[in-house]
């Protein structure tokens, strides 16, 4: 039901009205009643009215300077003025202040009817719009999430798509062009801790989110394996230096947080300011390489004191784009050189802790993982972390550089194959036309040279011969059932000319098209 306040300084108009529209429309109203502009707004703010009938003239405030202040505080009520002649002015006045209609006294039943209609159909359509919009809200309250911890994975996995990305930021309506990562990675070194880090796993979550989300405006990961991260912008203005102190601060804070609450220890690491989001995941790949164990003389690093500090050896961005190249080539004998060489440059003949080189290691393999676009990440961070010395670390890292180049292998081999089936669908639709190789390319959208060497390599034999083997089978066929005449079949099976339709069925079969409908006619029982 819907409530309607009637606002007039006659009683009798009051009551007559209210009976007029109890018998249009029965079980429909709560009537209000007020005899005052002041009396109409007092109810108005106590029972806040769907519907408002307000008279213009009555004593003491009136009504326009009621709806003025309705308005003003509930603009959602709908009000209708109810006026006589001599005061339709101030009805033109009312429409102004938002008063949706207007009834001259004495109103009728038909048009009484036609405004309470109209008024309904608004407020219905009013309340399934906002029925819609707090369903939309509540599905993108129940998005968000996922689409932040869409955004950390593409990140920490460094599957980095630009526009996925912006996409994902502006559902997110996060706008930043600097900031920087800080993994949190939980100790495991018991196994008792290990039980109790999976017991408290999703309140270890949710606390920390809550405790960094409305500090830092960050985007919190979903925890992987054992490890957390955090994605924080840089406030404008605030100098890299400072920045560090106060990252370095924060992560003290949250490692407290961690430990005294949950009894489980905790390792911060922290990377460098960087911009864009390329700039964000090699943040995320040095504070993976900082994180350190409890054993450490620092359970909270940062990337830059480190690499300043300790003469640490680091990988340059250039050294890491060969290894790439070497992969993406195939060549898993430059590969193996150029990874044997890197990881003695991160070991430092032994003097560099191994937490601090699997840390490198899982850094630089999550950057190789992300060129050759594989969607390894998250199990290729699980399996070198719970690696514990460095002999299997290797070894394992190299049957990852190897599991890189073959299924870059193994994927071209599939996009050529399904590139054929593609070629070989079209052929087969189109051979008894006059195709040719450079059509059947270009459908593929390959050159010619190269659909040539490609067909002959997967089929076995040239686009030509292919092409003859179908029209030949066919002819054959076609001359068995006896429907047709030789010069018939000769140009359903695509040949324009029978001469030399005779020669190429001769060439593939040793007899011509007539010495091979003899046969099969001697060999019917007929």
């Amino acid at each position: 039901m819907f409530s309607l306040l009637i606002a007039d300084d006659e009683a009798l108009e009051r009551e007559g009205l209210e009976l007029m529209i109890r018998h249009i429309l029965p079980d429909t109203f709560i009537f209000l009643h007020a005899e005052n502009g002041r009396k109409a707004i007092q109810i108005a703010e106590e029972e806040r009215p769907d519907f408002i009938f307000m008279d213009i003239k009555m004593p003491g405030i009136q009504g326009l300077e009621a709806v003025r202040q309705i308005s003003a505080k509930f603009p959602s009520t709908k009000i209708v003025m109810i006026t006589a002649h001599d005061y339709f002015s101030y009805a033109k006045e009312g429409l102004a202040l938002g008063v949706r209609d207007y009834l001259l006294k004495p109103a009728r039943r038909e048009e009484v009817m036609d405004v309470l209609k109209l008024l309904i159909a608004e407020k219905e359509e009013e309340k399934r719009l906002r029925n819609e919009q707090l369903e939309l809200q509540e599905k993108l309250s129940q998005l968000i999430p996922l689409a932040e911890n869409e955004l950390s994975l593409l990140l920490m996995l460094e599957s980095v798509q630009e526009v996925e990305l912006d996409q994902l930021a502006s559902l997110l309506k996060i706008q930043w062009h600097k900031g920087y990562a800080m993994v949190l990675s939980f100790s495991r070194n018991s196994k008792k801790e290990a039980e109790d880090f999976q017991l408290a796993k999703r309140e270890i979550y949710e606390s920390v989110k809550q405790l960094t989300k409305p500090n830092l405006s960050c985007i919190a990961g979903p925890i992987v394996g054992h490890q957390m991260a955090l994605f924080i912008p840089l406030p404008p203005g605030r100098p890299g230096y400072s920045q560090r102190v106060i990252s370095l601060d924060w992560g003290e804070r949250i490692r407290g947080f961690v430990e005294e609450r949950f009894r489980l220890s905790l390792s911060v690491g922290i990377g460098s300011v960087r911009e864009g989001w390329d700039g964000m995941s090699r943040s995320f790949r040095e504070a993976v390489r900082v994180c350190a164990d409890d054993n450490e003389l620092l359970s909270v690093r940062h990337y830059d004191d480190i690499t300043q500090s300790s003469g640490q050896a680091i990988i340059s961005l250039d050294d890491e784009k060969k290894l790439l190249d070497a992969i993406l080539r195939h060549n898993k004998q430059e590969t193996a050189e150029r990874f044997s060489s890197l990881y003695e440059l991160l070991e430092g003949k032994g003097n560099s802790s191994f937490i601090t080189l699997r840390g490198e290691i899982i850094g630089l393999l999550l950057f190789l993982c992300r060129g050759v676009q594989s969607g390894d990440g998250a199990e290729l961070i699980t399996s070198l972390s719970g690696l514990e010395d460095r002999d299997s670390l290797r070894t394992t890292a190299m049957a990852w550089l190897g599991s890189f180049i073959d299924g870059l292998k193994e994927g071209r081999e599939q996009s050529r194959s399904h590139v054929l089936q593609r070629a070989l669908h079209y052929i087969g639709q189109k051979y008894k036309e006059d195709i040719s190789m450079e059509q059947s390319a270009e459908y593929v959208n390959l050159s010619p040279h190269y659909f040539s060497k490609l067909f002959k390599q997967h089929s076995g034999e040239t686009f030509i011969d292919y092409v003859t083997r179908l029209r030949i089978h066919e002819a054959k066929l076609l001359i068995s059932e006896e429907r047709l005449s030789l010069k018939e079949i000769c140009y359903e099976v695509g040949y324009r000319d029978p001469n030399y339709f005779s020669r190429v069925f001769k060439k593939a079969t040793g007899t011509t098209p007539s010495e091979y409908r003899l046969q099969i006619e001697k060999q019917s029982p007929c």
